[in-house]
């Protein structure tokens, strides 16, 4: 991967927290909190959901691989989480603030590898591998599903005003 394509990546990467900001930042909690027709989630549950996929999936993986020699990558269940963690009993706003912060320090420690560590890889339950990059792109891929879903939860919150 060149060096440009490498940097449009993770500039990309620093624009969820920015999307997270600019459309929902300050949001009343019944809006945040409210059920949308056709998602699992209310716009607050994808705020977290977000975070800790940032935390606790992608940039723990990317870690993982960074650190460890070919790591087994565990699945996680995902799908547990809003209730686990009390999605619904949290500030939109704090998982805005806090999703700056982990993106900001993902994107500085991204920002300092060298090719060859971008290469590395890890196992996957099926036995195949996934590289750093691979798991980059699985975030943005991510990012870009819930920046969709969250539009659409706005929009249709919009036609029923």
């Amino acid at each position: 991967m060149t060096q440009p394509s490498y940097t449009l990546l993770i500039d990309q990467l620093a624009e969820m927290p920015q999307f997270c900001r600019k459309a929902l930042f300050g949001l009343p909690s019944d809006i945040m909190r409210r059920k949308a027709e056709n998602d699992n989630l209310h716009l607050q549950g994808h705020l977290w959901h977000t975070l800790d996929c940032d935390t606790d999936l992608y940039g723990l993986r990317i870690r993982r691989i960074l650190a460890e020699h070919r790591p087994h990558l565990e699945p996680v269940d995902v799908g547990a989480w809003p209730a686990a963690r009390g999605y619904d009993e949290r500030s939109g706003d704090d998982a805005i603030t806090a999703l700056e912060t982990e993106r900001a320090q993902l994107i500085e420690m991204l920002q300092s590898l060298v090719p060859e560590a971008i290469e590395r890889v890890g196992i996957r339950l099926d036995n195949s591998e996934i590289s750093v990059l691979g798991v980059i792109q699985q975030l943005l891929d991510h990012d870009q599903e819930h920046r969709r879903r969250i539009a659409a939860i706005l929009a249709s919150f919009a036609k029923g005003l």
